[in-house]
């Protein structure tokens, strides 16, 4: 370790140059352009999205207004459905550029029971197609659902939780999904019902589907295989 009191660009430089020196990575590859485009739509899909549930959400607080509202609501619900109406056609054009992309990681993603055409186009942008992803637990931990413990000696006991240093919006789509997959999926549903059985909480037990489904997406892509509900079955 180096630990000094001073700093300054001449030092930073020769870290880094120790670095490159002792550790030698490997040297940055730019990604395609394809990928640039589908995460400048998705950006804009979540910006969208956002303002899609902000005129919402003012709608239902202006209601509870003791005077007329309803010029202002007509005016909201207008840009509400403008917006809606641009959120669906970025969605088709990103679906597109998917195909153009990652035609078959698209379609390896979206055959597990539980994982959409959205949640499939933000698992793909945000890894840039499973890019440097060797093991579930890595695509995990991208995802912020990794389990993370608090613990000191025998008086500081924290809860297990999960760590949330990942993708916001893909951990809130993967729990929408894990809400899903937990009454279509065979093998989500029976991890969900065995760990409530279990004395776990609903909550919990829906993030270890997120994980699951995670698990699954990662085994479907890396060994190019469609997914198979009744794999286990037939395989046994």
């Amino acid at each position: 370790m180096h630990l000094e009191r001073n700093k300054s660009d001449k030092k930073d430089a020769k870290r880094i140059y120790e670095y490159g020196v002792e550790r030698r990575p490997e040297i940055y590859a730019m990604p395609d352009t394809e990928y640039f485009e589908c995460r400048s739509l998705n950006n804009a899909i979540h910006d969208l999205t956002k303002e899609i549930t902000k005129f919402s959400n003012q709608i239902y607080s202006i209601k509870k207004c003791p005077f007329d509202t309803k010029m202002i609501e007509k005016s909201f619900e207008k840009i509400i459905k403008k917006l809606s109406e641009e959120k669906q056609n970025l969605e088709i054009i990103l679906q597109q550029k998917l195909v153009a992309w990652e035609a078959e990681m698209l379609k390896l993603v979206t055959s597990v029971k539980g994982i959409g055409r959205r949640t499939a186009a933000e698992l793909i942008i945000y890894t840039q197609g499973f890019k440097d992803m060797n093991s579930y637990k890595q695509l995990i931990s991208y995802a912020g659902l990794s389990p993370t413990e608090y613990r000191s000696g025998s008086s500081i006991r924290g809860r297990v939780r999960i760590c949330k240093q990942g993708g916001k919006q893909l951990r809130h789509i993967l729990y929408m999904c894990g809400l899903n997959a937990k009454k279509t999926n065979s093998q989500c549903k029976a991890l969900f019902d065995r760990l409530v059985e279990k004395g776990k909480n609903k909550k919990a037990a829906v993030i270890a589907v997120c994980n699951k489904l995670l698990k699954i997406v990662f085994g479907v892509v890396k060994n190019k295989t469609m997914y198979q509900d009744n794999f286990i079955a037939k395989s046994a």
